[in-house]
């Protein structure tokens, strides 16, 4: 008997395990320079950078990348030349809110 949805979900499956691993791979600021991942931030605007073994991190160049109740701080990450690079800067919830914002 076909059972045509059966088949889909192999030929699916199969499809997960047939994507090679640098299409999904996220750019590493540890790969670069401190220069190239500044640049690459830049001309992107949003980005998420694999910064670690286990981290990651959204960096943008500017507030309107952020909702408007974010603020901008600054995010080094490891480069190939400088483990405490100013790659970009993350969207945060300030600490303190003002009373009139």
């Amino acid at each position: 008997m076909f059972r045509p949805f059966a088949l889909f979900l192999v030929l699916a499956q199969l499809a997960v395990f047939l994507v090679p691993a640098q299409a999904a791979a996220r750019p590493d600021t540890r790969s670069m320079t401190c220069a190239q991942a500044q640049d690459f931030v830049r001309r992107h605007g949003a980005v998420v950078m694999t910064t670690g073994p286990h981290t990651f991190q959204r960096l943008v160049t500017h507030q309107r990348y952020c909702d408007r109740w974010q603020r901008l701080f600054t995010e080094r990450a490891p480069t190939r030349d400088n483990p405490q690079c100013l790659v970009g800067y993350r969207c945060d919830e300030p600490l303190f809110r003002p009373f009139f914002d």
